[in-house]
């Protein structure tokens, strides 16, 4: 027996929300979102000018975004087609039915207000007791930006385009001289003489379009860009694995160790050499630890720089970072310089066969190479040549083209050494700590980048690209919050955290806006017609 089917065309007597389950997605977002000024917030509000047709509401943009994005749902135009033909959002946004050059619009045009809802819920979920207040786990992943390699320049490049050029149009020329002889051009001839014009024309053009590529490029690279990316401005070509480049960002994230909620994010267009130290104090930000109380940072091996590992020892900051292996011109490693003992109090190195290398006490200065490894400072200690030729292992330690240049062994010691060393002894020592990284803080890039189908970015510059990730970042979030918590008790406790909070709204301010270490100071943020959710850094 097959079931029957019902009539099409017979009327029925039932609501819209009778439709939508009572634990769907769409119960939560609509409460969270109802929750919020979206005016203080800042959020663009229009419709405020009785002129045209009426405006969409905000807030039924954000719940569509927030819908959308928690779905695998993030184009424009797909979330228009989801506003007609979707229960659920349906249900969502009322009924409202906004083209998608509107839906595209709204992300456009308020990534700091979608950074500053962000920062709301990380607050209610802080107050929630749902993030590890101890330990993070910072990491960052490549996201393909809006701009192709090919559209991508550097130095090199141009050059190479511009010397191709060249060489064809003199081959060219010289084709066109050859035809010049001869006295009498056949049908065949004038043809290729024609073909060749065309050519030239071609190459012309190409000409001036490296030439201005040329002058772009040397602009970037007077601001401190070795290149220059032609569709966003923003992107840049980031190696992402072996000789793999990618161009678009590098979004690095904090989580939580108890939840794997995120923390904080930063979009970056740089790698993660120099980015850990401002991630990490972003997070004690985030979780509102005081002066004096630690937080404890884990991170890979790219994020093991000296500089950086110093700013966070100076901030309170306890690192847990994979140790890079760093350069030694030592083929035997029993004479590299991690072999050799360094006194802090005489500030004086020990060989392994206990001879002194001392330092003059004068500092000197290690210039930049790339953007990838700033100037630093650094003293140099050396040992004496009489004691070095006499010793057995000259050849392995001092190396025959120093001792011909009357050179005993010489060691560099920067002004991060100190805090390169202790990293390495505490990495050493918590290495079960730091295995959990892994698992924490690749979790929400596996469910982003497989599972959602988030490994690319919609929008152009860092700040757009900033306001949509912010989006991403708050649904996934959510999604974890409402496994933890249950869906039910999560608008439980959304109401009751976002109605009796009683504190005066001064000012709208993102922690990520924050440029340096010091600026470190409160804010708060909004509640729609209740009282104000404070988040005091």
């Amino acid at each position: 027996m097959l079931k029957s089917h019902q009539d099409r065309n017979q009327l029925q007597m039932m609501s819209l929300d009778s439709a939508v389950g009572q634990n769907s997605i769409v119960r939560v977002i609509d409460v969270f979102v109802d929750l919020l000024d979206l005016k203080e917030i800042g959020f663009i509000i229009k419709g405020q000018i009785n002129n045209g047709a009426p405006a969409f509401h905000a807030a039924d943009l954000l719940k569509l975004y927030y819908y959308g994005y928690s779905n695998r749902v993030r184009s424009s135009r797909r979330l228009e087609r989801e506003a007609i033909t979707n229960l659920e959002a349906i249900w969502l946004i009322k009924g409202c039915r906004p083209s998608y050059k509107t839906i595209a619009d709204f992300r456009k045009d308020n990534p700091k207000a979608l950074k500053n809802v962000f920062t709301i819920f990380n607050r209610f979920l802080l107050e929630q007791d749902l993030f590890d207040t101890d330990t993070v786990a910072i990491d960052g992943s490549k996201f393909q930006g809006q701009n192709s390699t090919k559209n991508n320049y550097n130095e090199k490049k141009v050059k190479q385009h511009l010397d191709h050029i060249e060489k064809k149009t003199q081959q060219y020329l010289e084709e066109m001289d050859q035809l010049d002889l001869v006295e009498k051009e056949t049908e065949i001839e004038v043809e290729q003489r024609i073909e060749i014009s065309k050519k030239l024309d071609h190459l012309h053009k190409r000409k001036l379009k490296y030439d201005d590529l040329d002058l772009k490029v040397k602009a970037a690279r007077e601001e401190g860009h070795t290149q220059f990316s032609a569709i966003d401005p923003d992107a840049r070509a980031l190696p992402k694995r072996m000789n793999v480049v990618q161009v678009g960002y590098n979004i690095i994230t904090a989580a939580d160790l108890k939840n794997k909620l995120i923390t904080n994010f930063k979009v970056a267009n740089q790698l993660d050499t120099y980015q850990l130290a401002e991630v990490a104090a972003d997070a004690r930000v985030v979780l509102q630890k005081k002066k004096d109380e630690k937080l404890t940072a884990l991170a890979d091996k790219g994020f093991d720089t000296g500089s950086e590992l110093k700013a966070c020892a100076e901030n309170d900051i306890t690192t847990i970072v994979a140790v890079k292996k760093r350069l030694s011109n030592k083929k035997n490693k029993a004479f590299a310089k991690n072999q050799f003992y360094f006194d802090e109090e005489k500030n004086e190195y020990y060989c392994p066969e206990n001879q002194v290398l001392k330092s003059n006490g004068k500092w000197y200065q290690k210039k930049a190479y790339s953007q990838h490894r700033a100037e630093y400072k650094f003293q140099r200690y050396t040992c004496s040549l009489n004691i070095c030729r006499a010793c057995p292992h000259k050849i392995d330690c001092v190396g025959q083209s120093n001792l011909d240049k009357s050179k005993g062994r010489i060691i560099e010691r920067s002004d991060f050494e100190t805090y390169i060393e202790e990293n390495t002894e505490r990495y050493q020592l918590n290495k079960e700590l730091y295995q959990k990284r892994q698992a924490t803080v690749e979790h929400q890039y596996g469910i982003i980048k497989r599972q959602w189908g988030f490994d690319y970015t919609l929008l152009k510059t860092k700040k757009k690209v900033n306001g949509e990730f912010a989006i991403i970042f708050t649904c996934y979030n959510l999604r974890r919050s409402m496994s933890i918590l249950g869906i039910q008790e999560l608008i439980k406790q959304l109401k009751a955290a976002f109605s009796f909070v009683n504190v005066v709204l001064w000012t709208i301010l993102s922690i990520f806006q924050i440029t340096s270490l010091e600026q470190h100071f409160p804010s708060f943020l909004k509640c729609k017609n209740y009282h104000a959710l404070e988040l005091s850094y």
